[in-house]
């Protein structure tokens, strides 16, 4: 809004032509409105440039509402490189996972039986919290294995309780051995899975919710147990993904309130599901959002056998956006 709309407005609520015109004149002089006015220019330009790529890459997807992610079979990991984690595109990669051991072995029965007794850390009480992802530190709980897959028995879907990678399940030296039922995918994650942060675990019932946020570095999804949803929407979308915290956008994606976030409908949003044995790429800064359509086990790696192991969103925090952002 111009100055002299804001003039305009002041006088239709009373004031006089000399009061608005002071008013405004005060408020364009504090320095929190100078240091934004300095940057409107430039974010502009940045919105405008972002538009254009956001529509030449719906074009390229022939213009659908919901693209699916593309899948392939015996993929080169050269070709993964090259064609997808540098060109930031997700993709799935099925049948990498057929010499794992825990795709077999891996199920609720053989993990209480060989770990029943010992403790595990998980996210409890999310669906008495209305953002349980943002708020996670304040859900930790910790419970035996046992009772959390007594939980997942129970048969429906709930997103109460969450064993999620946060709580580094396989850093316990009691779960070490699970490291021996994985595989390094050849040619596509560095061969050392024993270092710590490397790989982690993802383990709930059917119905547990991950909703619309990004991670700050490429991550290999990939899927022992079970069947999850995804909702991914390119990194370059991000100004209409409503992230006004951290990683973390406010859209709900299973209902979007387009009257509260009418840009939001300018993203384009893939789906796609994954089961046992698939490999999902989730490029860095890429927003997802993820559903476990079953009882669900995953893993996720982080280590890329590339020279920089992986590459990082630097600029992000996690919880409440600080004063100043250190560039």
């Amino acid at each position: 809004m111009s100055s002299r709309r804001l003039v305009d407005v002041l006088r239709e609520s009373g004031l006089t032509a000399d009061a608005s015109a002071a008013e405004v004149e005060s408020v364009a002089a504090h320095p929190a409105v100078r240091h934004a006015s300095a940057h409107v220019s430039h974010r502009q330009t940045l919105e405008a440039l972002l538009r254009a790529r956001a529509v030449l890459y719906r074009n390229e997807q022939g213009g659908s509402e919901a693209p699916r992610v593309e899948r392939r079979r015996h993929l080169p990991p050269e070709e993964f490189f090259e064609r997808y984690y540098l060109r930031n595109r997700p993709v799935i990669v099925e049948g990498l996972l057929e010499d794992w051991p825990a795709l077999s072995r891996w199920t609720p029965e053989w993990l209480a039986e060989r770990f029943g007794d010992e403790p595990v850390e998980v996210m409890a009480g999310r669906e008495s919290d209305g953002d349980p992802d943002f708020n996670a530190e304040r859900l930790r709980r910790t419970l035996p294995l046992r009772e959390l897959i007594a939980r997942m028995r129970e048969g429906r879907e709930t997103n109460d309780v969450y064993l999620v990678a946060r709580n580094s399940l396989l850093l316990r030296e009691a779960f070490r051995p699970l490291l021996a039922d994985l595989r390094a995918p050849v040619g596509y994650i560095h061969p050392d899975i024993a270092t710590p942060d490397s790989v982690h675990l993802w383990f709930g019932p059917a119905g547990t919710l991950s909703n619309l946020h990004h991670d700050h570095l490429n991550v290999f999804f990939c899927q022992v147990l079970g069947r999850k949803r995804f909702w991914l929407a390119p990194s370059w979308e991000t100004p209409w993904l409503y992230n006004d915290r951290g990683l973390y956008s406010a859209v709900d994606i299973r209902a979007p309130d387009l009257e509260r976030f009418p840009d939001f409908a300018r993203a384009t949003v893939h789906t796609c599901e994954v089961g046992p044995g698939d490999a999902l790429l989730i490029p860095v800064g890429w927003w997802h959002a993820v559903k476990a359509l079953d009882v669900s086990l995953s893993v996720t790696f982080v280590n890329f056998d590339a020279a920089a192991r992986n590459t990082h969103w630097r600029d992000y925090w996690v919880g409440p956006r600080p004063e100043e952002v250190e560039r």
